[in-house]
């Protein structure tokens, strides 16, 4: 074998043996970039983002009973014109007070009537009714009956409606209150007198 081609093989070794090696470089950093990018994505993957909502203001209503146009509370709203003297079996008296919401919010309210402890207490019949009252069929209160005929009770309470009555803001109604003597009150209450108390109580509808 000549020098020369010894030398030509030499050197075309050496000549693949420098391109395999310079080649093998850009493949690992291609390599090595690959792998940078998938550690890219899964860092990617993990960021976050975070929003708040902001609320508007909450604020309560008002809850306000008047009844002809006074509160009632804490004094009691005299009710003068619901009173008599001199009552017989078979008598009756009536007014009418108008019930308002000055509050901000629907109510629904309830009417009782408490007696005092009185022997004369239960034999008086207690009726509401929607209207107003009428002199001429015998101090009836006219309209619809709100609840039904309830005798007083003696150092008690009872309630005066079928069930709750509603009224929007700014809404009235007239309630018609009618107190009779039974017809078959003994003579045993002569003479005698009973306090009653009407007690309202409103709660939000």
């Amino acid at each position: 074998m000549s020098r020369q081609e010894v030398s030509s093989s030499a050197s075309g070794f050496g000549a693949r043996a420098r391109s395999l090696m310079s080649s093998s470089k850009p493949r690992a950093v291609a390599s090595l970039g690959i792998v940078l990018g998938l550690g890219a994505i899964g860092t990617l993957a993990a960021w976050s983002d975070t929003a708040t909502a902001t609320s508007g203001v909450f604020s309560t209503g008002s809850i306000d009973l008047e009844i002809a146009g006074e509160q009632g509370n804490p004094d009691a709203y005299a009710f003068t014109e619901f009173s008599t003297a001199g009552m017989y079996p078979g008598d009756r008296v009536s007014a009418a007070l108008p019930v308002t919401n000055t509050g901000s919010v629907p109510i629904t309210y309830m009417i009782s009537a408490a007696a005092s402890n009185s022997d004369m207490a239960p034999h008086l019949n207690t009726l509401l009714e929607d209207g107003e009252p009428n002199s001429d069929s015998g101090n009836r209160c006219s309209g619809n009956s709100l609840g039904p005929q309830a005798r007083l009770v003696k150092n008690g309470s009872v309630d005066l409606f079928d069930g709750p009555r509603t009224l929007a803001p700014g809404e009235s109604e007239n309630v018609c209150f009618q107190i009779r003597l039974v017809t078959d009150t003994p003579t045993s209450v002569e003479g005698k007198s009973v306090d009653v108390s009407f007690n309202f109580h409103a709660t939000t509808a």
